[in-house]
């Protein structure tokens, strides 16, 4: 019976879906299907209708369709619209998407001057920090330390800080006998594309009884993070601590909206 009742659930379902999917896609653009008019209007560039296409990714772009948007700007431009390319751009850059901040940047270099060349270089060397985290929260694993120790760290990096180049936050390591060491730091970070991300940091704090040399600690870290878009990265580095000695360390670091939205959903 529970089968019997779970067709009857589905099947409508399934019809629905396998009617969608049947009907033309120009038909199903006009019935609100988003991925529809962008499919929609590929087939019609294909086809040489460049005046459908851009009918097609413009009612996309109008239903919130970032895809629509990036396509119906890009075809205003090649078709020499540079004024109607630019608020479909704009949309996609203002999601904090770098392929829109790419594409707004060649709108920039189109249109000429040294006012829109300005805002070009500006948008190119926003576009791979684009969508990273404003904050997040990583833990690293150290090893080759006085002791094997964990580090927990809180990284602070809106895009105010030239477009998350520097950073601030806060540190501590903690071992078998406690925490260890407890720091804050400032950091720098050069984004040689969206994935790969170098850093290095100084950190200066105190250093508990747990370490090897109570007291002021001072110390610094150079590594390499592997960016994983919005949700957060992996990473690792060397460094070094006045309370640890020298160590490597592995990490992963998530973005601190997910780690707050989860620590109130426990509570």
């Amino acid at each position: 019976m529970r089968q019997l009742a779970f067709l009857a659930v589905m099947a409508p379902l399934l019809v629905a879906c396998a009617t969608t999917q049947a009907l033309p896609r120009s038909t199903s653009c006009e019935k609100g299907h988003l991925w529809a008019c962008n499919e929609w209007g590929e087939q019609l560039l294909q086809d040489g209708d460049r005046s459908q296409a851009e009918t097609a990714f413009s009612r996309a772009c109008d239903g919130g369709s970032q895809q629509g948007c990036l396509a119906l700007g890009r075809l205003r431009m090649a078709d020499g619209n540079l004024a109607g390319a630019e608020a479909p751009l704009v949309t996609v850059y203002e999601t904090d998407s770098e392929e829109g901040a790419l594409a707004l940047a060649d709108l920039y270099d189109a249109r000429g001057g040294e006012a829109h060349a300005l805002a070009a270089a500006r948008l190119r060397w926003e576009a791979p920090a684009l969508d990273k985290p404003p904050f997040d929260f990583a833990m690293q694993y150290r090893v080759g330390a006085w002791r094997p120790s964990a580090d927990l760290a809180l990284t602070i990096q809106p895009m105010a800080f030239l477009s998350r180049r520097l950073n601030i936050g806060s540190n501590l390591a903690y071992t078998s006998r406690g925490i260890s060491e407890f720091n804050g730091f400032v950091g720098y970070q050069h984004f040689v594309n969206t994935w790969v991300v170098p850093y290095g940091r100084l950190m200066m704090g105190t250093a508990t009884r747990a370490s090897r040399d109570p007291g002021f600690n001072v110390g610094a870290e150079v590594g390499t993070r592997l960016a994983l878009g919005y949700f957060g990265h992996v990473n690792v580095a060397a460094g070094m601590s006045r309370a640890s000695g020298n160590y490597m360390s592995v990490g992963v670091g998530l973005n601190g909206l997910f780690v707050l939205l989860a620590l109130l959903h426990v509570r």
